[in-house]
């Protein structure tokens, strides 16, 4: 006779077992970040920027996952994955293979995610030889939120983004979103709807208007091909030189950014007010700020979608400059300088 732990009830349903499965994952996590954290030393490095990526099996975030590793971006990036072996990266491109690691020859590697979210993340962040940002791999039946919440518990890392893909062909004419959709497209901040080469222009609209229905927080991004700049993704923490060597006008796949800039300091409650109302079409803005409280010291500030951070910075040019990226298409120029021309900040190079 089985015992009540191993006993599944008859009328359980697959959504409730997929809930039962996950919330054990998230809470065996929490309990293996309490182990980890009381052994970690009081030395501290700058927090390490996770990246958690969810979406269905064949919704594309593999074919995400490869062209981040493998762009020429400059950084060094550590990928937790299920099975490393499905990214398909170019033997040409791998540098070593040791255990359950395949090392780049970019400085960026892929690490099994057999020993647990909180354990890799752990041993990535106290590395000799640190990285710029961590990808992590939810499976296509996970909850990325969990992840996100184990993610934000370790130390020496914090959570920058949830960013879900979302097969569009596979979702055209559906009546009706089951359980595990909304559970991976409510907790994103970026919502990538790949595939949309496949299906006409009202076709995807239609599925875009209910996603925004079900993630009102998140910005939702049509992708071919999962075809979105490095820049998109990753934050400024993970990579400084961006923002010094970004400039306005039209980049890959049809983005574009506008960088502004000013010498005098900003009161932190004005542009608060302002992130709290930013224009559509702005997927990230990030950037170095004086705040009019402290203004000897930079802030670094991060903003996806709606919500927004603040890290003080290090190293930072006088003065405050900010880039705002954004698809060419829905990024409306006169708007976004006039919504922030009441801090002082105006545009150095505007997009075309």
């Amino acid at each position: 006779m089985n015992s009540p732990a191993t006993t599944t009830p008859k009328n359980t349903t697959p959504a409730e077992l997929r809930r039962a499965l996950d919330t054990v994952d998230f809470l065996s996590g929490l309990v293996e970040v309490a182990a980890l954290n009381r052994t970690r030393s009081d030395m501290r490095r700058a927090a390490l920027p996770v990246v958690v990526v969810s979406g269905f099996l064949g919704a594309g975030k593999t074919t995400l996952m490869r062209h981040l590793l493998t762009a020429g971006h400059g950084m060094k990036i550590a990928a937790l994955v299920n099975d490393f072996a499905a990214l398909n990266i170019d033997a040409a491109l791998i540098a070593n293979v040791t255990g359950d690691t395949t090392a780049l020859d970019n400085g960026c590697i892929c690490c099994s995610l057999s020993g647990g979210v909180a354990r890799a993340l752990s041993e990535i962040s106290e590395r000799e030889e640190p990285v710029d940002a961590v990808l992590v791999e939810a499976s296509g039946v996970s909850d990325p939120a969990g992840i996100a919440h184990v993610a934000s518990a370790v130390d020496g890392v914090t959570l920058d983004c949830i960013v879900t893909v979302v097969d569009a062909a596979e979702n055209t004419g559906s009546t009706g979103w089951d359980d595990l959709l909304q559970r991976q497209v409510a907790p994103a901040n970026l919502v990538l709807l790949n595939k949309t080469d496949l299906l006409s222009a009202p076709e995807v609209d239609a599925i875009a208007a209910r996603l925004a229905a079900l993630a009102p927080r998140a910005q939702i991004l049509r992708t071919s091909h999962c075809a979105v700049p490095p820049v998109v993704i990753f934050d400024a923490a993970s990579a400084p030189a961006l923002i010094g060597t970004e400039s306005g006008g039209r980049q890959d796949h049809g983005f574009a950014t506008m960088l502004f800039s000013t010498a005098q300091p900003i009161e932190r409650v004005e542009i608060e007010a302002l992130l709290n109302n930013i224009p559509s079409g702005i997927l990230r803005l990030k950037g170095f700020v004086r705040l009019a409280e402290a203004p000897e010291t930079a802030m670094l500030l991060q903003c996806v979608g709606p919500r927004w951070r603040w890290h003080q910075a290090p190293e930072a040019p006088s003065g405050s400059k900010l880039v705002m990226i954004g698809e060419t298409s829905t990024m409306d120029t006169d708007s976004i300088e006039q919504h922030f021309a009441p801090l002082g900040l105006k545009p150095e190079l505007a997009a075309d």
